[in-house]
């Protein structure tokens, strides 16, 4: 007897399946809470986030203001949003740090 998962995978069967309200509340309840796990991780990991102003990045990193405009183009250091307000992430701008020390070594 085949498992129902090569029947499934298997294009041409046909499966009836009968599931009662109680599975199907349960199955629900499960999808909802694996979401809210997997939210509140990174939820929790944004939180833990700094985000910089142009200006202390300029300053951290000695570049002007045509530099972050190039690297947000080329996507090397991304720009984001926050509300009205354009903010860098402290984590992207330490990877460029890393990166240009061990370069130089």
């Amino acid at each position: 007897m085949k498992n129902i998962l090569s029947i499934i995978q298997d294009e041409k069967a046909s499966i009836k399946l009968e599931v009662t309200g109680e599975d199907l509340l349960s199955f629900s309840n499960d999808l909802i809470n694996r979401a809210k796990n997997e939210l509140s991780v990174e939820i929790a990991e944004a939180r833990k986030e700094k985000y910089l102003t142009k200006n202390e990045v300029k300053e951290i990193c000695g570049v002007c203001d045509a530099t972050l405009w190039h690297w947000n183009k080329k996507n090397y250091l991304q720009t984001i949003k926050i509300g009205n307000k354009v903010r860098y992430r402290m984590s992207d701008v330490r990877k460029i740090l890393e990166g240009s020390s061990s370069n130089s070594k």
